[in-house]
């Protein structure tokens, strides 16, 4: 029970298809992730791990220096994917990185520690993971935001003036389930994707984009409102972002 089959380092690279896996699929996100499934994407902050069921078709994306985990064998309460969010995960990461440790070893107690750590992450998972479904104006708001949140002509305040529930109720209803309000989502939404562009961009030299570039895929129409949002979120500005990842000694 709870046999850890893989742990170790994330190769982003693995996830761009879609793919299933026989167990329970944990990853620790360093920088930003998304796990789409469904037809839904599911958005993950720094720090955050995305747990994902057996036989969950689904594709991913994330920053290299994350770290993932697969269980099989386990009973956990999780039948969609789910999150354990930052503030809870200290101790899911530091149990998936020692995992991953012992599990590249040929030592003799490899077995016997490896049980012990997947007793481990599944006791995180099963007290720490999202197990709430979100009710179904806040899905729609979330399905609506994930959908558009790159078109700079998407209206966040038309998409929520247009379900049959009370404005002011819905933005209430969201920010009490999500911790965020529906703007400071999709803002989070547009930043993790201009971040996302800009570390692919530093780690690729043949892969230029300019600040308009990103912007208009991060669904701003101005470059320059684009980049003080970035700045506002991230504390440098896209360029100063890009040239700190490529030399962060400087």
């Amino acid at each position: 029970m709870n046999d850890i089959v893989y742990a170790g380092d994330a190769n982003p690279a693995d996830g761009k298809l879609p793919h299933a896996h026989s167990g329970y699929e944990i990853i620790c996100f360093f920088q930003y992730g998304e796990v789409e499934c469904g037809g839904r994407i599911y958005s993950f902050s720094e720090g955050d791990a995305a747990i994902i069921p057996p036989m969950t078709r689904h594709n991913t994306r994330y920053a290299e220096g994350s770290m993932r985990a697969v269980l099989e064998h386990a009973l956990l309460p999780v039948r969609t994917v789910r999150a354990v969010r930052a503030k809870y995960a200290d101790g899911l990461f530091d149990a998936v990185a020692r995992a991953s440790a012992y599990f590249s070893k040929d030592v003799p107690e490899r077995g016997i520690i490896l049980a012990a750590y997947g007793a481990l992450i599944a006791a995180f998972v099963a007290s720490y993971s999202d197990g709430t479904e979100h009710s179904p104006s806040v899905a729609a708001v979330l399905d609506s935001i994930d959908a558009n949140f790159g078109d700079a002509a998407y209206s966040l305040e038309a998409a929520l003036r247009a379900l049959p529930l009370n404005y002011d109720y819905i933005r209430k209803l969201f920010a009490k389930e999500m911790g965020l309000t529906p703007h400071e989502y999709l803002i989070r939404r547009r930043m993790e994707r201009a971040r996302e562009i800009i570390l692919s961009d530093a780690a690729n030299s043949y892969a230029q984009f300019t600040v308009s570039q990103i912007a208009e895929s991060c669904g701003f129409s101005e470059p320059l409102y684009f980049s003080k949002v970035f700045k506002k979120y991230f504390g440098l500005s896209p360029s100063r972002y890009a040239k700190g990842t490529v030399n962060p000694e400087k």
